[in-house]
């Protein structure tokens, strides 16, 4: 029984979210935009909010075949009214974990080359419960830290106990679905049941079931999260979440999961986020270190990363070592994000 959380806050030019590193994660903000104008501005006042992001991820790998890969993702994402959200994807370019053959993928962008639907739902609050029903991802809503969203790596954003166990629904395939949460500063919760067949073509769905996920977490204290799935054919799940800002500058969070028949049985991950003093009052530094116990082998990997925010532009610098079974690999990547 899991939860789909949803993020679809009307956008404005003047807040940032200070976590998200891509338009494919949750709630992704600019500080800017290249393009804005009065009727943009008007619109957006209005509660129709068109957002277009492109992003382009560079990789440096000295001990690969591909030392250097590059890859780019496209984003169009529209809202209307708080209440209804479309999303599409245009993906091109690779990475290195096709080559690499890590569980916890060193970009979080990194997709097959495709032009794509992403998500398409419609909120509709019932009592003191929100329902969204759609096409749904549920690395939009589930077993989020919001102080892991600086990170590049794929892990930091759905773990690997996830993604490597379920497949999906994550980015870029979502499916169609119903979730219901329920908000409150000390107690929320969130469930979702999902086809978890994924079938379908350009992220339009071709056909349903006859596999079924479904999806459950509660919230205590805005800073605890507990929760579990069950997946008709790739089995169950628990995991755990402690995301909470310590000081204005300080965030930390720790996730922890078992799969006891998954290809990922038990994960764990935890970091910092940082936002210098007396610097670039807009920029973040996060380190974070993710572990995966699995079939295949043990893999470790440590992060170290750098947002530099200008405006409509954000600039960041990323390490990561990768410490696998047979070999260990060091990649030097840089993001590139544009909102237009």
């Amino acid at each position: 029984m899991v939860i789909v959380c949803a993020v679809c806050a009307v956008r404005t030019a003047a807040r940032a979210d200070e976590h998200a590193t891509s338009a494919a994660r949750p709630e992704y903000e600019a500080t800017d935009h290249l393009l804005m104008w009065a009727g943009r501005r008007r619109a957006i006042e209005r509660g129709f909010v068109v957002d277009v992001t492109y992003s382009l991820d560079t990789y440096a790998a000295p001990q690969l075949k591909d030392r250097f890969v590059a890859g780019g993702l496209l984003t169009l994402e529209l809202d209307v009214v708080d209440r209804i959200h479309v999303s599409a994807f245009a993906i091109h370019g690779g990475g290195v974990t096709n080559e690499l053959g890590d569980l916890h993928g060193t970009s979080g962008n990194t997709a097959e080359r495709d032009v794509r639907v992403f998500e398409a739902w419609i909120d509709q609050p019932i009592g003191p419960a929100v329902v969204r029903a759609g096409l749904l991802a549920a690395d939009q809503e589930f077993v989020l830290a919001d102080h892991s969203q600086l990170l590049l790596g794929a892990t930091f954003g759905i773990t690997s106990q996830f993604s490597a166990n379920l497949l999906g629904p994550v980015y870029p395939i979502a499916s169609p679905g119903v979730s219901a949460r329920v908000e409150h500063e000390r107690v929320g919760g969130r469930i979702a049941v999902y086809d978890g067949t994924l079938a379908n073509a350009h992220g339009i769905p071709t056909r349903l079931g006859p596999e079924v996920l479904l999806l459950g977490e509660l919230t205590l204290l805005a800073t605890f999260k507990l929760g579990a799935w069950h997946h008709t054919t790739r089995g169950d799940a628990v995991y755990a979440v402690l995301d909470r800002k310590l000081l204005p500058d300080l965030g930390v969070f720790a996730r922890a999961g078992h799969s006891p028949n998954g290809k990922v049985a038990t994960y764990l991950d935890a970091g910092v986020r940082v936002r210098p003093r007396g610097f670039r009052p807009a920029d973040l530094f996060s380190i974070g270190l993710a572990h995966a116990r699995a079939e295949p082998g043990d893999e470790t990997a440590v992060e170290l990363s750098y947002e530099v925010q200008i405006r409509w532009l954000s600039i960041q610098p990323d390490l990561q070592l990768i410490l696998m079974r047979d070999r260990t690999v060091g990649v030097m990547m840089t993001r590139l994000t544009v909102t237009l």
